[in-house]
């Protein structure tokens, strides 16, 4: 102990020394500097095309953009993952300004990447599927874009409108040539037009037909026309004036006609074969062999010459004035009930 004691003194001066006091700042000095290098990370910048290399301390992207006096703004994208080691590497895509125009509004946007659809929602704007984007909502937003957002609604409507029926034309022996006669009346049909109807921001473009459907089909008229100048293609040689014979005994007015056919070959009653100028009647008001001139009052039907040569139940008990021979069944049904004046020659 008293050696120790003894050592003291001798150590209170080397402690009071220089060579002390410089070897002790240089400890502090070399620990210091080690621990600034631990704690000191090198950092690249890149802004843009500029590249710069920065020493910091801090470990936040913005703290060390801050730091070193780099504005960043809302919009742009500042891309950090940290360092590796003592180096790092931080990217800053810038912004840049583009426009959205919608609903009368033009919005000026800064975005830094991203597509089209990316900056309308930059813009605050909804798009919905029918409305028209002047660029592809997938395409890359470029600086400088305008974007323009037209708002289309659609609606439809329907129509119906008339079909109108067509014309058969048909010839028959059984008018005269000139007289046209409607024997199955035409009808229209109906058809449903559907239309789409396009509004890009409230105006209205052309319809667009979507839908022609025929719901009522078309009826046919059907019409027949006179052929020949008269059904029969007797002569007898009289002279016609105004479609009458200039002379003969006696006449029947507004006497009742009905058209009727037979089989080929048959024969009448009075033994004359059944053929077209041979006609059925009462044999006691128009007796068989009577030469006969047949016509409509106002000349619309000219049976023509003819000869009593037939007779039926209905021409015996009144019913029926007169019954005119037809080569067809069609022909005589087309006679249907005619009013004619009956002239007897002889």
């Amino acid at each position: 102990m008293k050696n120790l004691l003894k050592n003291v003194p001798a150590l209170i001066s080397v402690l009071r020394s220089r060579t002390f006091a410089v070897g002790l700042l240089s400890a502090v000095l070399a620990l210091t500097v080690y621990t600034v290098s631990m704690k000191t990370y090198a950092v690249y910048i890149k802004d843009g095309d500029d590249v710069l290399l920065r020493f910091t301390m801090e470990d936040n992207a913005q703290d060390i953009l801050e730091e070193h006096g780099i504005v960043t703004i809302a919009a742009d994208v500042v891309d950090f993952s940290g360092f590796v080691g003592n180096t790092g590497e931080i990217n800053i895509t810038r912004a840049f300004p583009v426009t959205v125009t919608a609903d009368g509004v033009t919005h000026d946007v800064m975005i830094a990447e991203g597509d089209v659809s990316d900056a309308i929602a930059a813009a605050g704007v909804e798009v919905d599927l029918d409305d028209e984007v002047s660029k592809d909502l997938s395409a890359d937003i470029q600086e400088g874009d305008e974007i323009v957002v037209k708002r289309v609604e659609y609606t439809t409507s329907q129509q119906t409108v008339k079909v109108e029926y067509d014309t058969v034309v048909e010839k028959s022996s059984a008018y005269v040539s000139g007289v046209t006669k409607v024997v199955e009346e035409g009808q229209d049909g109906e058809r449903l037009l559907t239309y789409r109807h396009k509004t890009v921001d409230g105006v209205e473009q052309e319809p667009e037909l979507i839908s022609d459907v025929v719901t009522v089909e078309p009826k046919s008229e059907v019409k027949v026309v006179g052929s020949v100048n008269a059904v029969s293609s007797m002569d007898f040689g009289y002279t016609l004036e105004n479609g009458v014979p200039t002379s003969y005994s006696r006449v029947i007015t507004n006497a009742k006609a009905t058209g009727y056919s037979a089989k080929a070959g048959a024969y009448t009653a009075s033994g004359r074969p059944a053929m077209v100028g041979h006609v059925a009647v009462d044999p006691d008001v128009i007796p068989y062999g009577t030469k006969l001139y047949i016509a409509s009052a106002d000349g619309s039907f000219v049976y023509g010459y003819a000869i009593a040569a037939d007779t039926g139940t209905a021409l015996m008990d009144g019913r029926v004035d007169v019954d005119l021979f037809y080569n067809t069944y069609y022909e005589s049904c087309q006679n249907g009930v005619k009013w004619v004046n009956i002239y007897v020659l002889d």
